[in-house]
């Protein structure tokens, strides 16, 4: 979603939210109200938290005999440069096909990456890795 778009979500939530309570806090239940405010107050920090993780990523790159690896999350960022011959994929699973991190190694070095995809897609990732650092 865009900005734009966040703040109508936001602000159309927030307005049902207090027009229920305000509706039950007449009925005489006021107690309501805190708790609406709470509720929305949560809501803000979630789209909050999301929208300063929006400009994470990792990209890795095949290029000739270069493997590019390169990231961002949060305020941090790196990139990183190994040589194709010496690259090598690990993959370690905690049980069949789960709880799986997925590395690349050159010269002593490890890099987890994979940070943002699912045990499957990361298995489909290092099998596809594998095949191309042997090419």
């Amino acid at each position: 979603m865009t900005r734009p778009q966040q703040r109508l979500v936001f602000g159309s939530l927030a307005a049902v939210c207090f027009a229920i309570a305000s509706g039950f806090a007449f009925l005489g239940y006021w107690l309501t109200l805190p708790f609406a405010g709470l509720e929305v107050g949560l809501l803000a920090w979630a789209l909050d938290a999301l929208r300063s993780r929006e400009g994470d990523y990792e990209t890795l790159t095949i290029e000739g005999d270069r493997v590019m690896l390169e990231w961002h999350a949060g305020t941090r960022g790196e990139r990183r440069e190994m040589n194709r011959q010496w690259a090598r994929v690990i993959c370690d699973c905690g049980t069949s096909g789960r709880n799986c991190r997925l590395s690349l190694s050159s010269h002593g070095r490890e890099t987890k990456i994979g940070h943002y995809l699912s045990d499957e897609a990361r298995l489909q990732l290092a099998a596809t890795l594998r095949r191309k650092l042997q090419a």
